[in-house]
């Protein structure tokens, strides 16, 4: 039997299930929510649009943007990372962050983006374009 290219192949071959490999150009999710940690709108908002290019789905984008929110404002609250039951790495991380943010602007994220993400969820915005608003508003 011949395949697309004229080559002789075996039948087994062509019927044979191969698994789909893994593309090389995974997109890493942490530069994203690290861009917006830094209050980096630009690369924030390129990084957003190459995760949506890469396959990434928009709700799952978001709940890691909301994680960071999350971590940074329980960061800003404690003293350390057992405190906040952590691990050090993320923890001193967020709370590298903060200086980033002025007093009271990380609880207004975090209400816009549970706000906007209920809004998302009853149709009157699509989350998609939510999450862009709110990174360009960084």
């Amino acid at each position: 039997m011949k395949n697309l290219f004229g080559e002789q192949v075996a039948e087994e071959e062509i019927l044979e299930e191969k698994p789909l490999e893994k593309s090389s150009s995974t997109f890493n999710i942490f530069a994203l929510t690290d861009a917006i940690g830094g209050r980096n709108k630009r690369e924030a908002w390129m990084l957003y649009r190459k995760a949506l290019a890469s396959g990434q789905v928009p709700e799952e984008i978001f709940y890691r943007i909301f994680w960071q929110v999350k971590t940074m404002l329980l960061a800003g609250c404690t003293k350390s990372a057992e405190e906040a039951d952590m691990k050090p790495f993320p923890y001193s991380k967020a709370k590298s962050f903060l200086k980033n943010f002025k007093p009271n602007e990380l609880e207004k994220l975090s209400e816009a983006l549970v706000v906007g993400y209920h809004q998302a969820r009853r149709g009157e915005e699509e989350i998609e374009t939510f999450i862009e608003k709110t990174i360009l508003s960084l």
